[in-house]
């Protein structure tokens, strides 16, 4: 950290939680903030220049009193390859009905059903949203045989400044076979065999996937969410699930975190819950790749170059 930035000084401090401090001198002193929630003293920092997150999220930012000359950026790309694999997974868990046939292992049950011998070959995947996520998402899938349809509120386009561990080339990029905005959603998702939401939770992304969205999938869909839950509209994905619309889904992050022994997600049919670990922040690649990404734009800042994944000052302002 000195070699990317000399004379800076630096003071470690506990985790800032939700409404956390960090005392009135750092408050008062400190120009660079890498935390993962805005500190209670967030409207006294004036001389703070740039918050670094350690989450792709940031919606726990949106609305933080931060002065105006505060540049944020998030974590994005990090997490990328982990989640990229949850969601492989996940999908030949549920397309190849993993957890019917442990029921079957679990019951001493021989069973050679139909339902246990198809191919996902072809299937056709959608991906909401085509950040860093969505277009790890879309390679993976390639990779093995997938037909992937972006829908995205920007279309693919040129994102800017982004961390990419594995330090491609800008115009690396993966081509989706057919590419929907907003306006074309209906057409986008009836013509889907799995959905995987990939979009970060903001006031346009919330709820963005209800009842309607869910009913213009073809009975049998399948559904998978490593990003925020509000992204999805609870009672219209219980709805789904319930009544066999929904061929199945598969849920990393979740409405209540811990959840709580009765919710309704841990006994819906053909539904795989996780605990918001599809980013593997266990694993030591993780450490290596926020370390990276930390450092590369301390050197930037300190050189007075543009930051990566800077985060739009309208995607933080409460909608």
């Amino acid at each position: 950290m000195a070699a990317a930035a000399p004379g800076a000084r630096v003071t470690p401090i506990d985790p800032i939680g939700p409404g956390g401090a960090i005392g009135a001198g750092l408050a008062e002193s400190g120009t660079v903030l890498f935390a993962d929630h805005p500190p209670a003293e967030a409207a006294d920092m004036r001389r703070l220049r740039w918050v670094q997150l350690g989450s792709h999220g940031y919606e726990q930012f949106i609305g933080a009193p931060l002065h105006r000359d505060t540049v944020v950026t998030n974590a994005s790309g990090v997490q990328d390859p982990p989640i990229a694999e949850w969601c492989v997974m996940m999908l030949y868990a549920l397309g190849r009905r993993l957890p019917a046939m442990l029921a079957a292992q679990r019951d001493h049950r021989w069973d050679r059903s139909p339902v246990f011998q198809s191919e996902l070959r072809g299937t056709r995947v959608g991906v909401l949203g085509f950040g860093n996520i969505g277009r790890e998402v879309t390679r993976h899938c390639q990779a093995l045989g997938f037909e992937v349809s972006v829908m995205s509120r920007g279309g693919v386009r040129d994102r800017g400044l982004r961390y990419d561990p594995l330090h491609r080339p800008a115009d690396d990029v993966p081509t989706p076979t057919r590419v929907f905005t907003l306006d074309a959603r209906a057409e986008f998702f009836a013509g889907l065999d799995a959905l995987i939401v990939t979009t970060p939770l903001t006031s346009h992304t919330r709820g963005l996937i209800g009842a309607t969205a869910l009913a213009a999938l073809p009975a049998g869909a399948l559904l998978l969410n490593p990003a925020r839950a509000g992204v999805v509209d609870e009672p219209a994905l219980v709805d789904a699930l319930r009544s066999g619309h929904l061929g199945g889904a598969a849920l990393d992050d979740h409405y209540r975190q811990p959840m709580p022994a009765d919710d309704p997600f841990w006994d819906l049919p053909n539904t795989i819950v996780t605990a918001h670990i599809s980013g593997s922040n266990g694993s030591p690649w993780f450490r290596h790749r926020i370390w990276d990404l930390f450092l590369t734009n301390l050197r930037r800042h300190t050189a007075g170059d543009p930051l990566l994944n800077v985060i739009a000052r309208g995607d933080l302002e409460l909608g």
